[in-house]
């Protein structure tokens, strides 16, 4: 009778791992496109705000300084 027991309980973790494992994949699938779309968003906001930080850089360094005329010259 053990055997029995142990057989189904192997059995319904076997359904229920299957069960979640094909939710998953439906919800993956059924999402997609949001979430390329997203995906997309992400980058574009994230690529814009690097090139906005790389702004700010390249203004900082044009500033005039008068404690380092020698390092001024070597970034022309």
């Amino acid at each position: 009778m053990k055997r029995t027991a142990m057989d189904n309980a192997i059995r319904s973790s076997v359904v229920v791992l299957g069960s979640l494992a094909f939710g998953y994949m439906s919800l993956e699938l059924g999402y997609k496109p949001f979430l390329e779309k997203a995906e997309q968003y992400e980058r574009s906001v994230q690529s814009q705000a690097s090139q906005h930080q790389q702004e700010q850089d390249g203004q900082e360094e044009g500033r005039w300084d008068n404690n380092n005329i020698e390092g001024w010259e070597e970034k022309k």
